[in-house]
């Protein structure tokens, strides 16, 4: 059902977004790395909106979100894990509380775990504008054919095809071959979304492709984007942007 899925934690401190935001994209490793609390709580302290997959609701995991007293947590659970049935999947933490929760969960199961991938879709107010910003945060089913990862990914697309813009499509798609990333590329166009680059780029690659991403539609200006590579606390190095939200101006026909 979908309490089981979903779980909030924490509480908003601010009302709306501002336009210019920042954000923090994160593969989290479930918390198993050791500098894991120290660079989380470093990286995710200024950022505006924290997207996180392989979260591990430890109680540990819950002691370092909750030092971030600012923010509310959106989770969505993929399935329950070990002894203690701790919720593992993805998390979307903001500043200001979202207007609107969904998700979609792969109907296709990963081998051996057999267990599902869950993809959180969040929106949430921007100031000053009527429009609102949805947040998409996918963990990408993993160990499957082309096919199959094929088919999930135009599952998600199907849910947030009609959502408005601005939207930002980031996470850990799990993308380690050229068809793959074929794939999200010819997403992106239906979706009229482009994808940032990174400078510097430390991104985790498979095989020479990289696992993680960020994809945005052209209401949304990249101030800066980088990877660095430095940070320990996950096998994934953090992706941290700045963006600045600026509706497209509608053309005034001249009579």
């Amino acid at each position: 059902t979908e309490n089981d899925v979903l779980l909030n934690l924490g509480a908003a401190s601010e009302k709306a977004l501002p336009k210019r935001m920042s954000i923090l994209v994160w593969n989290l490793h479930k918390g198993s790395n050791q500098t894991f609390s120290k660079d989380f709580m470093e990286l995710a302290s200024e950022k505006d909106v924290i997207v996180g997959q392989e979260m591990l609701l430890t109680t540990e995991m819950k002691v370092v979100f909750s030092s971030l007293p600012q923010d509310f947590f959106a989770t969505a659970t993929s399935f329950f894990l070990g002894k203690s049935l701790a919720r593992t999947g993805v998390v979307t933490a903001a500043t200001v509380a979202p207007k609107e929760i969904k998700f979609v969960r792969t109907e296709t199961l990963e081998p051996v775990v057999n267990s599902p991938k869950v993809t959180l879709i969040t929106t949430y107010p921007i100031k000053n504008s009527p429009n609102k910003l949805t947040v998409v945060n996918i963990h990408g089913i993993n160990f499957v054919d082309n096919k199959s990862f094929n088919k999930e990914i135009n599952r998600i697309y199907e849910a947030i095809k009609n959502i408005p813009s601005p939207i930002v499509f980031t996470g850990d798609f799990n993308s380690w071959n050229g068809e793959r990333e074929k794939l999200l590329e010819e997403m992106a166009i239906k979706l009229k979304m482009r994808e940032a680059n990174f400078f510097p780029d430390n991104r985790m690659k498979f095989k020479g492709h990289p696992l993680d991403h960020f994809f945005y539609t052209d209401d949304i200006r990249i101030i800066e984007a980088k990877v660095e590579g430095f940070y320990q606390g996950s096998d994934h190095k953090p992706l941290e942007l700045v963006v600045e939200y600026e509706p497209v101006a509608k053309l005034v026909k001249n009579h």
